[in-house]
This record gives C-alpha cells, sequence and structure tokens, in this order.
C-alpha cells in the first residue's frame, strides 16, 4: 500500500479506501497502540486520533449505533455517517508505546492541524461543549441523586472519605508545614502536628 504524504508526516501505512480495506484495517491493527489519522479524499480535512488498542478503537468506527450516538459531539464520527467510509483514507502515522501516545497524539495535531478535531489538545477536555441534550440528562440524574448519595458526594468534597493511617497523616501534615502559608494556617498547621 502506498503512503499519502500529510504535511511532512509519511504513515506507516495508508487504506486508500476505508469501506473496502476495513477487514484489512482490523486484521493489521490488532494488539497495537498508535496514532492515526482520518482523511476526507475530496475536501482534505483531517482527524487524529490515537488508542493504546487500535483495533478496539477502530471497531467502535465501524459501530453504526456507535457513531451515530458519538456523533452529536464528534465531527469525525457525523462526517462518516455524511460521506461515508468509502470518502476516507485511514492512515496509521505511528505505531508506539501506550507511554508516549499522547505526547506523539499532540506532535501530529501541532502539525497537521486536522480541522475535524474539536479537542486541540491531546487527552483533555479543554475546549469541549456538551450538547444541549447531554446537559439536560446530567441535570436529570443530579437532581435524582439519593439522600445516601448525596451525603457520600459531600464527604468526598471535603476528604473525608479517606481513611489515613497515624503515619500518613503525620506526612500530610509536615507536607502541609512545607508549603507557604499565611501565619495564622502555620499555627493551626503545628497545633495538628503536635495533637497527632
Amino acid at each position: 500500500m502506498t503512503g499519502i504524504i500529510l504535511q511532512s508526516c509519511l504513515p506507516v501505512i495508508s487504506y486508500i479506501n476505508a469501506d473496502t480495506q476495513k477487514e484489512s484495517i482490523l486484521n493489521n491493527n490488532k494488539s497495537k497502540a498508535g496514532i492515526y489519522c482520518w482523511i476526507h479524499i475530496e475536501s482534505g480535512k483531517k482527524y487524529v486520533g490515537s488508542s493504546v488498542d487500535l483495533y478496539r478503537r477502530f471497531m467502535q468506527y465501524y459501530n453504526i449505533k456507535y457513531i451515530t450516538r458519538a456523533s452529536k459531539s464528534s465531527l469525525i464520527c457525523r462526517a462518516l455517517l455524511k460521506y461515508g467510509y468509502s470518502s476516507f483514507h485511514l492512515d496509521i502515522l505511528e505505531y508506539c508505546d501506550p507511554s508516549v501516545i499522547i505526547k506523539r497524539e499532540q506532535y501530529y495535531i501541532d502539525t497537521l492541524k486536522p480541522e475535524y478535531n474539536i479537542l486541540k489538545v491531546a487527552g483533555s477536555l479543554f475546549g469541549y461543549k456538551h450538547t444541549i441534550e447531554s446537559l439536560q440528562k446530567m441535570s436529570e440524574i443530579a437532581s435524582n441523586r439519593s439522600e445516601e448519595t448525596l451525603a457520600k458526594l459531600r464527604e468526598a468534597a471535603l476528604g473525608r472519605t479517606y481513611n489515613h493511617t497515624e503515619e500518613t497523616k503525620k506526612k500530610i501534615s509536615k507536607t502541609m508545614l512545607g508549603r507557604k502559608h499565611s501565619e495564622e494556617t502555620k499555627v493551626k498547621l503545628k497545633k495538628k502536628n503536635s495533637s497527632i
């Protein structure tokens, strides 16, 4: 298969037709982690993504139920539904160790400036906007929480759900003493530390 040069990024492998080459895409990417790029053939618009399990990720893209649901907030899923898989190339930009995958994805996002990526920071939700439908669902879920759930959430927010050992409490307290605090806070911390 021939690679398509994307602004000086030569892919490891290029699938010219994401529809007819579905089987190869899935079989060639089992047990592999890496960075991929969907390219709309007619417009040249791109989407850069990454996965520690490319096979699983591509199975999601080929699941119509999944991309229909995801299309509400994903430009690439919306485009795949609108134009069809045969209107897209799929490039594997590189295979890499999962420990560096976000760093490598960011490199390609910065280099290729993909138009279908809503988020411009790899592994981040910065800039993501929930749909009105998803905001309504979250609001409904929040309003139907039981008193028990609300109590647990309050405790978690206050940090009371942790059962630290005495040794851990001392370490936390000493760490807090080493930070910059007002004189009043330092006195409170010293008093608390001496009582432990």
